[in-house]
């Protein structure tokens, strides 16, 4: 749900510190909110305070938000606070290094990925051609029936 971000209540929150966010920004204006925030039906922020002040910080008016019950309790808001943050898994060394080395190859493939590439292209552009043709010699069987009918 799209909330208006001058609507939203934050409340005292455990992190003290939200540290740099022109990461997060960079990547809010690059792909976009990945993951809503989190607020109580009377807009109280549970979960999302970094992506909220990233988002005030690039000019948003509005955010992408999961409403909850507003019946929660402080106990039942705080341990949603908590549980947001705390259950992140950071990647590990290796499986960080794999990613970047995977998109470092999407990003620039080597010549043979790009010659084999290339030839895909051609052959389907070749198949699609073909496919067309066909398409047409079928709707030319169909219309001489209908003339022959008449």
């Amino acid at each position: 749900m799209l909330v208006k971000i001058a609507d939203i209540k934050v409340k005292r929150r455990v992190r003290k510190d939200l540290g740099n966010l022109d990461q997060l920004k960079d990547s809010l204006r690059t792909y976009g909110l990945l993951n809503p925030i989190t607020l109580t039906s009377n807009h109280e922020l549970v979960a999302g305070e970094r992506r909220l002040e990233a988002a005030k910080a690039l000019g948003w008016e509005s955010i992408n938000a999961v409403i909850i019950d507003t019946k929660l309790t402080k106990l039942q808001k705080l341990e949603m606070e908590i549980e947001e943050n705390n259950q992140r898994k950071e990647f590990t060394e290796d499986e960080l290094l794999d990613g970047y080395h995977r998109l470092e190859k999407l990003r620039n493939p080597s010549i043979f990925a790009r010659i084999l590439s290339f030839f895909a292209a051609i052959f389907q552009r070749i198949i699609d051609f073909f496919k067309g043709l066909g398409k047409k010699k079928k709707r030319t069987v169909s219309q001489e029936k209908q003339i022959t009918r008449v």
